[in-house]
């Protein structure tokens, strides 16, 4: 892990510190920088490439300004068919480091109100015929503010993801604070580790666990609730309403096996959607399960409830940027490691984008790309350079 130091006069660069990084090339092949590189590929990420080989055609269009930017005057521009190459070798668990000790958000242990979310994100373009499952990042992101916390790879089938987040959750201390999963995390050895790290979770259930979601359907048509919040919302040419209903289970009965999981709450989320030019109307009733009292008395705890599971639905949605605005999904690659490190170095465009408080993305994009002395002065300010 690369130690920072609390003075900004004697901080490394994120750029300086990627020349910490593993090398497992003969001296040849040190000859391209690989810090040139790997720095070059977050800058053009940065201003909305995506593919290899729209990567590379930046490399060497900017090329000059990059070696002015980065202070490397010498450094020399990785060929098209070497970028993959040299993506490949890249350590990620040191490259990971690198960038979560400069760019990563740590939580201290008195924020107690903060919400996290963690949620597994598909690299489709590592999906073959053979490998249908593809690789994957696993990813914790605060609620409010959407800053990324840790990062971590996947491979395997999709159930890796469970035992993944449980390591994550141990690491990063998450398993101490406050959390929202989604239903794959509905197991009695993840609710407990929780519980019994003092944290507070809230999981969906949906049909992986059939019995439990069926116990819950039963107490919300039959069980008096705690309380109630309704929420309207119009925009995007939609109309949406939201009930959450609020239902105690500490005096349920539940299998054994969820003896140490700390059920407290049951949170029902009924949504119905108008989509006003059509006037078609969807509704979806939800039910989510925390370790956390919902008191009738205590409302402040019910709104608590309530606004993180609508938050966890905004995190997953940052999805939607890696694939359209960074264009993940649309970057075919057959070397698993490389998808890592590419997935790695969206991550932290996604980090640094965060620091302006950029509400439209690709527009922040553009105008890195429009206006390089802005991009230049950003790079500066946020230590990447």
């Amino acid at each position: 892990m690369i130690h920072q130091t609390n003075d900004p006069e004697q901080a490394a660069t994120f750029i300086k510190d990627l020349g910490n990084l593993s090398d497992p090339r003969d001296n040849r092949g040190k000859r391209l920088d690989l810090a040139f590189t790997i720095g070059s590929s977050v800058l053009a990420i940065l201003s909305g490439r995506s593919k290899v080989s729209s990567i590379h055609r930046y490399m060497e269009n900017r090329a000059d300004w990059i070696r002015k930017t980065i202070e490397k005057p010498k450094a020399k521009v990785v060929s098209r068919a070497h970028l993959p190459r040299m993506l490949v070798i890249v350590d990620l668990d040191e490259l990971n480091d690198i960038v979560e000790g400069h760019f990563g958000v740590r939580l201290e242990v008195d924020d107690r109100d903060e919400w996290s979310a963690i949620d597994g994100k598909t690299l489709r373009g590592t999906t073959n015929a053979k490998n249908k499952q593809g690789e994957r990042t696993l990813l914790a992101t605060t609620h409010a503010e959407r800053n990324i916390l840790a990062q971590r790879p996947m491979s395997g089938p999709k159930s890796s993801e469970i035992t993944a987040a449980r390591e994550l959750l141990r690491e990063t201390g998450l398993e101490k604070k406050k959390t929202t999963l989604d239903a794959l995390h509905l197991n009695p050895t993840t609710t407990a580790q929780i519980n019994l790290a003092g944290g507070i979770y809230i999981i969906q259930a949906k049909d992986n666990q059939k019995e439990l979601k069926k116990q819950f359907e039963h107490l919300f048509a039959s069980e008096k609730p705690l309380g109630v919040i309704s929420t309207t919302e119009q925009g995007h040419g939609r109309y949406e309403a939201r009930k959450g209903t609020f239902i105690a289970l500490k005096e349920v009965d539940f299998d054994d096996r969820w003896e140490d999981s700390g059920f407290q709450s049951l949170i029902v989320m009924e949504r119905q959607t108008i989509r006003i030019a059509r006037q078609k109307v969807s509704s979806e009733t939800s039910y989510y399960v925390s370790n956390q009292k919902a008191d009738e008395a205590q409302h402040s705890e019910q709104s608590s409830l309530f606004n993180a599971v609508r938050r966890h639905w905004g995190v997953e949605s940052d999805n939607w940027i890696r694939d359209v605005t960074l264009g993940e999904d649309q970057v075919k690659t057959k070397h698993a490691n490389q998808a890592h490190v590419m997935a790695c170095l969206r991550t932290l465009a996604m980090r640094l984008l965060r620091k302006t408080n950029a509400k439209n993305f690709q527009a922040t994009i553009e105008t890195f790309s429009d206006c390089p002395d802005r991009f230049e002065t950003f790079l500066h300010q946020t230590g990447f350079v």
